[in-house]
């Protein structure tokens, strides 16, 4: 009998009614059907799907039916012929198609241009109304941009380079140009989108290529951005998604200056707290002139490692955030069945590579686990117990040629095979090593087994993990609401954003949340309602990820 999430206990004629109706369903399948959900009047548990059919002229042979118990109605196949009976049954409310739904992280598609979960999370799109009525520039002081980016180029205005005294700011590291996409990555039909496309991006590299620099070379870089404003006018914003532990006394001037002069500071928390041990903000972040931002995931929770303290003002989406990276230097993998193709995430470690081939169920990936010989298969693994690496490792020795690790919950897929305790994984010949969501693999579970393909491949975008990552989201926010009210103030602005936070964790502001998760979307209409009219749009934009 159906095994969905409602389970009939009690005999009744109800009961043999929908057994008899299952078990006569699969004399129709091979009709053309499709999945639909059925709202009824009366719950599933109480005869919904009996009624329904009875109403319908009990023509209605319903295949695949889950009932469920938060909405009256029911899950089936039906035909088109099917569906048009149900819907003039005076049991039924009414019926509609079932929808495809994807975790928040993007995946690769290459027919679609890609919203970032962390874009629409601050509800970015609904306040982005393309208005562009004040001059708007954004200063990404960091390792450089790679300004040849297609998703770039078209708003990038220039820079300096202040590690190597030169006017190229190209970036050798990856992290501003994965911070720029977030501000600003062109709305264009591909790739993807940033929080504000259209603003002016220049680029300002003060970090080398390992990522380090000093305070010294930070406010040189500073200073340039006030000059720059102080000679092209306009507004400007600087994000700054880097910092250290220990306070200075001319950062502390410098960052009053640049805000006394108009300019807006944006920067990360740090990157320092564990599960257990909140580290606090670091510098420039805690400077009373900074809008200090610590990160969430994709279910608001306070990530690990954001720096907490009473200097946060909010928190933005910093974990497993895709965005672009310099030409070539990324990679986007993927999970085919059939013509299905599902998010992967590949293992750090794992090479470059696209494996196809029929796949086993292992288990936890335990040496009992596997079966005697697995050459040319892939092996399908539950996440727990042991190291991604070693099991991995355990499926190589039996002759995987690739190795698909499920998750066990539903926390974001940022894997590696690499064990800083164990110096030979940093050597080993890794197989082709994925990880994907906990649902699909239970779909891969349950099936069976089948061919499969999955890919680790280069590409132009990439994910990271960081405060460096919520940051600009809200140097992007800034930048939108400026667009929107050319005339307001930095403290109007930053006080808006504060104030129409969603406040999370204990009420009000707290040291680990600041005022909570930016709501650009609020802000925007409690700053500039006029801006909006008496109605919104919805972008309707669907997820899915670069082309």
């Amino acid at each position: 009998m159906n095994n969905g999430p409602v389970v009939v206990t009690r005999t009744s004629r109800f009961v043999v009614a929908v057994f008899a109706l299952l078990v006569a369903g699969g004399a129709f399948a091979a009709d053309a059907t499709q999945q639909y959900l059925v709202a009824t009047k009366h719950a599933f548990k109480t005869g919904g799907l009996a009624e329904a059919i009875r109403d319908a002229g009990g023509t209605v042979r319903p295949r695949n039916v889950v009932g469920f118990q938060t909405f009256d109605g029911f899950a089936a196949d039906l035909t088109p012929e099917e569906v048009a009976a149900l819907r003039n049954s005076a049991s039924v409310r009414w019926i509609e198609p079932v929808v495809e739904r994807h975790a928040f992280s993007a995946i690769k598609n290459n027919t679609v241009q890609t919203v970032p979960y962390g874009v629409a999370m601050i509800h970015s799109h609904e306040a982005n109304l393309g208005h562009r009525s004040g001059v708007v520039n954004v200063a990404v002081v960091d390792t450089g941009i790679d300004y040849r980016h297609p998703e770039l180029a078209p708003v990038y205005m220039g820079g300096y380079n202040f590690v190597a005294s030169t006017p190229d700011p190209m970036d050798d590291a990856g992290h501003g140009t994965h911070v720029a996409g977030t501000i600003a990555a062109a709305d264009n039909q591909s790739g993807v989108v940033g929080v504000t496309p259209g603003i002016r991006l220049w680029a300002v590299k003060v970090l080398n290529a390992q990522g380090s620099g000093t305070n010294s070379r930070i406010l040189r870089g500073l200073d340039w951005v006030v000059q720059q404003k102080q000679t092209l006018g306009g507004n400007w914003v600087v994000n700054m998604s880097l910092g250290g532990a220990s306070a200075s006394q001319a950062e502390a001037e410098a960052f009053q200056r640049a805000s006394d002069a108009g300019v807006i500071v944006v920067a990360a928390s740090g990157n320092d707290s564990t599960a257990d041990t909140p580290a606090p903000v670091s510098y420039p972040a805690a400077y009373p002139s900074v809008f200090a931002v610590g990160a969430v995931d994709q279910n608001s929770a306070i990530a690990d490692f954001s720096n907490q303290g009473p200097e946060l003002a909010v928190v933005a989406p910093g974990v497993h955030v895709l965005s672009t990276v310099p030409l070539g230097t990324g990679t986007a993998s993927y999970l085919r069945s059939g013509n299905a193709e599902k998010f992967a995430s590949a293992l750090d470690g794992a090479p470059i590579s696209t494996v196809t081939g029929q796949y086993v169920y292992c288990g936890l990936g335990r040496p009992e686990d596997f079966p005697a010989d697995l050459s040319g298969k892939i092996a399908l693994i539950q996440r727990g117990e042991l190291f991604f690496g070693d099991k991995t490792r355990n499926a190589k020795e039996r002759g995987a040629i690739a190795v698909v690790i499920y998750n066990n919950d539903d926390s974001a897929i940022s894997w590696t095979l690499v064990n800083d305790a164990d110096p030979t994984t940093k050597t080993y010949a890794w197989p082709l090593a994925v990880g994907i969501t906990k649902a699909d693999g239970e779909a891969l579970k349950a099936a069976g087994t089948g061919t499969i393909t999955i890919a680790n491949e280069t590409d132009d975008y990439g994910y990271l993990n960081g405060t460096s990552m919520a940051t600009p989201h809200v140097t992007a926010a800034v930048a939108l609401l400026w667009t929107l009210a050319p005339s307001a103030t930095p403290a109007q602005l930053k006080t808006t954003l504060l104030q129409t936070a969603t406040d999370l964790g204990t009420p009000g502001a707290d040291t680990v949340f600041g005022a909570g998760l930016i709501d650009l979307n609020a802000a925007a209409n409690r700053l500039a309602p006029a801006a909006f009219g008496p109605s919104r749009p919805t972008t309707g934009r669907r997820f899915g990820h670069r082309g």
